[in-house]
């Protein structure tokens, strides 16, 4: 996900488009089904594969860079309460005590992410 998640990853050029103006299929050429499979996944797979997640490691760097990328991916794939869910497990995984800042960074995503929800899922750009 690190080398295809970017910002208007659709190629839109066009900050306020609606995901009900941008055809199922073009949507579906910028997302393929294995980076759809990934954003909608990547938190359960690191949590069945016993990953031990910590400040300022992978999943920490990952998050700083491509929050905002994964977050409208999610919203153009129609699916940002899932990703919703998937921040809410992650903020239950990551142990507060062992990572101060990777936890108080997803929360602050969940705050955001909860707030913006409606906004994400109309206009994901």
């Amino acid at each position: 996900m690190s080398q295809t998640l970017k910002k208007d990853i659709c190629e839109l050029h066009a900050p306020g488009s609606q995901t009900s103006q941008v055809k199922n299929t073009w949507i579906e050429k910028c997302l393929p089904p294995e980076v759809q499979y990934a954003c909608l996944y990547w938190v359960q797979h690191l949590q069945r594969g016993g990953s031990h997640i910590r400040d300022g490691e992978e999943t920490h760097r990952f998050l700083q860079t491509h929050l905002l990328h994964w977050l409208e991916a999610l919203g153009w794939m129609r699916k940002a309460s899932e990703g919703i869910q998937a921040i809410l497990s992650l903020e239950a995984y990551v142990p507060v005590n062992n990572s101060p800042d990777l936890y108080v960074f997803i929360h602050d995503t969940k705050r955001f992410a909860l707030y913006s929800r409606s906004i994400i899922e109309k206009v994901p750009l």
